[in-house]
């Protein structure tokens, strides 16, 4: 194999659709190659995404502890309404509004 200095020298003994195809293989080629190194620095950001998102353990962890505070939030309400219907019957806003009217 020879090494050319001028690709173009003695290109006219090839046919212009050897030209047009080596010319596209140069391409494809090139191509393939940006391809590569746009995989290459992807998965090089891959790495550092995924410390982004939760692993599939700590979504588990995190809705467990959701739902626990979600029925915990469930039964206080009833408790807590239930509260306020025994103060009221017990007089408790009497109470309050003497001690704020005594403060004005």
């Amino acid at each position: 194999m020879r090494i050319r200095e001028n690709f173009h020298e003695d290109c006219e003994l090839y046919t212009e659709e050897q030209q047009k195809r080596t010319a596209e293989l140069f391409q494809r080629a090139f191509q393939i190659a940006q391809m590569k190194r746009l995989l290459a620095e992807i998965r090089k950001q891959s790495v550092l995404f995924r410390k982004v998102f939760l692993t599939e353990q700590e979504l588990l962890e995190e809705q467990k502890t959701a739902e626990a505070y979600d029925s915990k939030m469930k039964w206080t309400v009833p408790f807590t309404l239930h509260n306020l219907e025994a103060y009221q019957r017990s007089g408790w806003k009497e109470l309050i509004d003497k001690g704020d009217a005594g403060n004005e």
